[in-house]
């Protein structure tokens, strides 16, 4: 069933539930940021132009806060990741600007004949900032708000006093472009947010897939344990004709009990064998990518709890789906699962791009809550080496060595 769109749904653009709409972001802010440039440069040359007109102190406060916010936009589209920031920075100053801007025309001053406020230039892209700085109802109030206080603002003359034809003209133009661009920025983030949340419906059915198998690989060896040892001793106490024999059958029948209600406590608990584990983790990860290679090793019979079997099958799939999306077309990945008697460590390679954590900026590494926070959030550790050009290994552990 597919939801209704919703233009005032906030969609947030972290978190590892989040990665398209966070990388349609990113574009949507370097777009933003280069096709804004040539409009704020000229919005800011004709400020200069007019710094002869405007109260000193008002002419710099303003051409500094547009100025900082027109760099601002840059910086965080192409180096801090810090878009909706400057996004809001700047369709602020320019708000402040244009509602302040009669304390900035000194008293009795004369201006010319088609005069324009020069934050005139910046009306619309302040429109289109806060559509992909805010949340879309501030938006959508904050759009709505500007453009009719321009309209009005303009019949005064500090403002130019336009006529109401040539006032319409110039509003209802910058209305339906940042409508335009403002719907666009709406509408993709919407699409987005559907792949994502495609993306999670998968990895939680894998998960829940996961789980499923894993107890019935349990269901198997408790049907298993009941044939092997109950039935058997039941056999052999039927038999059972001297005092000896009689003896060795109750040794067996108390053996074979205990063995019966650990394996049901066990059962109880939803903990899963480490094996079971790993053979439906095995299936999970070649479904999800069909030319993974995976090995087993050391497969002690360590008990997992079922919380942390979901937290550990999530942060695997995660991480395969993190390789798929960034390591690059050709790169492929391997999967290495290993368990001993005090916990179990799950590794995913790949031997694509690689990058240095160092230098993605935190609201964009996804993997830092969808599988580190995750893994400890269980009592687990994960860890991840990458460099450019050498590949990513995701560690995941957990255990009573951790």
């Amino acid at each position: 069933m597919h939801s209704r769109f919703n233009p005032f749904n906030y969609i947030a653009d972290t978190g590892p539930e989040r990665f398209a709409v966070g990388r349609v972001n990113i574009l949507l802010a370097k777009i933003f940021s280069i096709g804004g440039l040539a409009v704020g440069i000229q919005m800011l040359l004709n400020a200069w132009a007019q710094r002869e007109i405007l109260n000193p102190w008002f002419f710099w406060s303003g051409f500094l806060m547009v100025g900082i916010g027109q760099l601002g936009l840059i910086f965080g589209a192409f180096v801090s990741g810090h878009n909706r920031f400057w996004q809001r920075w700047y369709a602020r100053s320019i708000e402040a600007v244009i509602m302040l801007w009669f304390l900035g025309i000194p008293a009795g001053a004369t201006l010319p004949e088609g005069f324009y406020p020069w934050a005139w230039w910046g009306v619309g892209l302040a429109a289109v900032s806060a559509f992909a700085g805010l949340p879309p109802m501030r938006a959508i109030l904050f759009f709505v708000v500007l453009d009719i206080f321009w309209f009005v603002a303009r019949f005064f003359p500090a403002y130019g006093a336009v006529d109401v034809w040539l006032n319409l003209q110039d509003t209802l133009l910058t209305f339906l472009f940042a409508a335009l661009l403002g719907s666009l920025i709406l509408v993709t983030r919407y699409e987005a947010s559907k792949v994502d949340d495609a993306s999670n419906r998968k990895i939680a059915a894998a998960a829940d897939q996961a789980r499923a198998e894993s107890a019935v690989r349990e269901k198997s060896r408790l049907d298993a344990l009941i044939h092997d040892k109950v039935l058997t001793t039941l056999l052999l106490a039927s038999k059972a004709e001297t005092i000896g024999e009689q003896h060795s059958a109750a040794g067996m029948a108390i053996t074979a009990i205990t063995k019966l209600n650990e394996a049901q406590r066990s059962s109880v608990g939803a903990s899963i064998s480490g094996p079971s584990f790993f053979a439906a983790l095995e299936k999970i990860a070649l479904a999800q990518d069909p030319d993974l290679v995976c090995t087993k090793s050391d497969l002690d019979a360590v008990e997992i709890d079922g919380e942390v079997a979901n937290a550990l099958t999530e942060a695997m799939l995660q991480a395969i789906v993190n390789s798929q999306q960034h390591a690059g077309p050709s790169a492929t990945r391997e999967l290495h699962l290993k368990a001993h008697r005090n916990g179990l460590k799950i590794v995913i390679k790949d031997n694509g791009r690689g990058f240095r954590m160092s230098r993605v900026p935190k609201n964009r590494l996804g993997v830092r809550i969808s599988i580190i926070e995750r893994v400890q959030m269980v009592g687990g550790r994960a860890f991840i080496d990458s460099r450019p050009g050498a590949g990513t290994a995701i560690i995941l552990e957990w255990g009573a060595h951790v």
